[in-house]
């Protein structure tokens, strides 16, 4: 392995364009991959629980207990997944704004979402036989997948993130710089009038 062109390549990842989309565009694709994503978990979710929620209610407990907990899992995800679709919205809104906050912003949001997706089905995943056990497996192997991706779509958001913070920064400085500048000027003018 040659690691001047590892070098390079993370040169290239960092400070030029991926795959031929620059740091704005990937953020902007991010973002309508999670849109796509939260959808498709949305339908997913809710078809389970439209499915489960036709099931016969009988009089033993573990089948109530079974029925609740996959109604309180069905719930809790809808509720972090509505909560994404949201954090989307925003995340445009900060792209057409250029609000390097909200895209950071962002970034800490899909952190903490996909920790409370991985939780959720770890800890409130039913583990029943009357829960067939390909759909933890698919909802594993999609979570996996979407993690992966979404790590993937962290490099935009990064570094478009920094790029806006870099950008007000330096405006920040020229604007502090024109001020003090301005000062002087007007001093020094008011001491060659002599007054």
């Amino acid at each position: 392995m040659n690691l001047h062109k590892v070098w390079l390549g993370c040169k290239m990842l960092f400070l030029g364009t991926i795959c031929g989309l620059s740091a704005k565009d990937g953020t902007i694709v991010a973002g309508l991959f999670t849109l796509v994503t939260s959808a498709l978990h949305l339908i997913f979710e809710s078809g389970n629980l439209h499915m489960y929620r036709l099931a016969n209610y009988t009089k033993g407990n573990e089948r109530v207990s079974f029925n609740q907990a996959l109604h309180r899992y069905c719930l809790t995800s809808i509720g972090l997944v509505t909560g994404g679709l949201l954090a989307v919205v925003l995340l445009f809104l900060s792209i057409w704004k250029e609000v390097y906050w909200g895209i950071a912003g962002y970034i800490v949001w899909v952190i903490f979402f996909e920790m409370g997706q991985i939780s959720l089905l770890i800890f409130f995943m039913p583990k029943d036989e009357q829960f067939p056990r390909t759909m933890s497996a698919l909802e594993s192997t999609g979570m996996a997948l979407r993690c992966m991706i979404e790590v993937y779509w962290m490099i935009f958001l990064t570094r478009y993130a920094l790029e806006l913070y870099r950008f007000k920064k330096r405006a920040d400085d020229t604007i502090n710089v024109k001020q003090k500048g301005s000062q002087r000027l007007k001093f020094g003018s008011v001491v060659e009038m002599g007054v």
